[in-house]
């Protein structure tokens, strides 16, 4: 089934940091997902060098690292000067005059999807008022991931249940198309009319056509009338039904069984069944 794509990630997180930025008057904010371990960084507001952009921050390093690390806010002071961080990304952050920095993790069902961050261009500490609106942010963006999940989640339910019962539907199709060409076969045998018998053995040959087996190489070969008994056995047919349809004998079906079990190496009339249909044999 076609379905709407879903939304990039990326848009969510763009309008969450333009949302923050008149709510916190952080000079600077930007951010990204998390694949693997690391963040991307895809979003910016109020950057002023393209250094930043589509950068690579590594779970191991940097402010933004520890956070994605620890599943919680980090922040400095003295960016440049801080013992609290691995200075993997100085020249970056130092190029945007990046003072005091502050990284939220946007953590979704116990994993780290994304991280948001803000940014003073002044040696300061970043306000617990600030923060909280930071971590709001970050709470109600991961909100909406999740959601998202969930609707992705629904949707692939749905679609899956749609595939099960469309394949349900074909093999009652195919399964009722073999009935009625076998039943057609044992009229045509009993009718007296040659050429009423014969019409009747085209529309047969018809229906048989379109449960023809898709073309699979297989070195194992059955003669027509295994392949009737063994369609008969799909059917759920016991050997004295298959007997009384194919006007044989009991021990002429159970001699055909023997056989076809043989062929397909099987010890079962299930597995013989799954056989067949894995080799092309039947439907």
């Amino acid at each position: 089934m076609n379905r709407v794509l879903r939304p990039s990630d990326d848009d969510a997180l763009r309008a969450a940091l333009r949302r923050l930025q008149p709510q916190t008057e952080l000079p600077v904010l930007f951010g990204g997902g998390v694949s693997g371990n690391s963040l991307t960084i895809t979003s910016y507001v109020g950057t002023h060098s393209t250094l930043l952009r589509n950068l690579e921050i590594n779970a191991a390093c940097g402010l933004g690292g520890r956070a994605i690390a620890e599943q919680r806010t980090a922040v400095v002071q003295d960016y440049a000067n801080s013992s609290q961080i691995t200075h993997d990304y100085d020249y970056e952050v130092g190029t945007e005059r990046i003072e005091s920095l502050m990284a939220v993790p946007v953590v979704v069902r116990g994993e780290t999807r994304g991280a948001l961050y803000g940014g003073l261009r002044a040696n300061l500490p970043i306000g617990d008022v600030v923060a909280d609106k930071m971590m709001r942010a970050s709470y109600s963006l991961a909100r909406e991931i999740e959601i998202r999940d969930e609707v992705d989640r629904r949707v692939a339910m749905i679609d899956t249940a749609a595939v099960e019962q469309v394949s349900s539907r074909e093999a009652k199709i195919s399964e009722t198309l073999t009935e009625s060409f076998l039943a057609l076969g044992e009229i045509a045998a009993g009718l007296q009319d040659e050429n009423l018998s014969a019409q009747v053995h085209a529309v047969e040959a018809k229906l048989r056509a379109l449960t023809a087996p898709a073309e699979i190489v297989s070195a194992i070969v059955l003669s027509p009338r295994e392949t009737d008994v063994m369609r008969y056995v799909a059917l759920g047919l016991r050997n004295a039904e298959i007997a009384e349809r194919l006007s044989l004998s009991v021990e002429t079906v159970k001699t055909y069984m023997r056989n076809l079990m043989a062929k397909l190496d099987v010890r079962s009339r299930h597995e013989a069944v799954v056989e067949a249909r894995r080799h092309g044999l039947i439907l």
